[in-house]
């Protein structure tokens, strides 16, 4: 009987102590699981707070596309589409506008001007607005041709179909004649000479007049007409008159 008890009060022993060891286990596990729960849940607040901001970012970014017609700057980030999602190209057509003359006379009312228009190369004859930016230099006549009023520069401007192009015309006092007057023959290697230029009316306009040298190794010209000797040799210098296409020459020798 005492042996039983005996091995009953070791049975109870064990049962207790494996009942101790089980509520420490028990224990351990809850204080764990309450520690990453708790970081589980700061975790899931900052995620939470990224996610916010970043939704915000991407709000505020789709906002400004939406605002702009999906452009950042001259960049398109987003296709244009039609109805049925569908991607639409919009090109704006190409208008030009060419003048038949980049010149014309203040003395001759009869110097008219003829424009020529052309969307995507093909030519416009009709539904064309022309406008001149001054009136008291240029007008446009009943067949849209630019008639001279006075000396000066004037832009044209040709509208169609929401497109519009210039271009600038110059009206002017054109040269009647020119010669030159008393002009050496004969440079020297390394000089100059300036060739002297008679030009009627007096107020002629002389931005036409070109200078050119038929052997630029034996001497140069300038725009405004100083020859300048290169080499020994002989060379022609022609002034010529874009406007009336008229020309003027002179012989000249390069002396060592």
């Amino acid at each position: 009987m005492i042996s039983f008890v005996c091995k009953d009060f070791s049975y109870l022993n064990f049962i207790q102590t494996i009942d101790k060891k089980n509520e420490i286990v028990y224990n351990l596990k809850s204080l764990f699981k309450d520690n990453t729960g708790n970081r589980g849940e700061k975790q899931m607040k900052k995620s939470l707070k990224i996610s916010i901001i970043l939704f915000v970012i991407v709000a505020l970014i789709a906002l400004y596309l939406v605002l702009n017609k999906g452009h950042v700057g001259e960049i398109s980030l987003v296709p244009c589409t039609t109805e049925g999602n569908q991607q639409e190209d919009i090109v704006k057509p190409n208008l030009s506008l060419e003048l038949e003359k980049r010149y014309i006379s203040s003395k001759d009312k009869k110097d008219t001007c003829k424009m020529i228009v052309a969307i995507d190369s093909e030519i416009v004859t009709t539904g064309v607005e022309f406008s001149s930016s001054n009136e008291e230099i240029v007008k446009i006549n009943e067949n849209n041709e630019l008639v001279p009023v006075s000396d000066g520069k004037a832009e044209i401007t040709a509208k169609y179909d929401g497109v519009e192009a210039k271009a600038k015309i110059e009206v002017i006092t054109p040269i009647k004649s020119m010669s030159f007057t008393s002009t050496n023959s004969t440079i020297r290697v390394g000089k100059d000479l300036q060739l002297k230029l008679k030009v009627t009316p007096s107020d002629a306009f002389m931005d036409t007049l070109t200078y050119t040298s038929s052997d630029e190794s034996i001497a140069t010209v300038s725009p405004n007409g100083i020859v300048t000797g290169v080499a020994p040799g002989k060379v022609t210098i022609t002034l010529f008159d874009s406007y009336t296409e008229t020309e003027k020459t002179v012989n000249l020798t390069i002396r060592k």
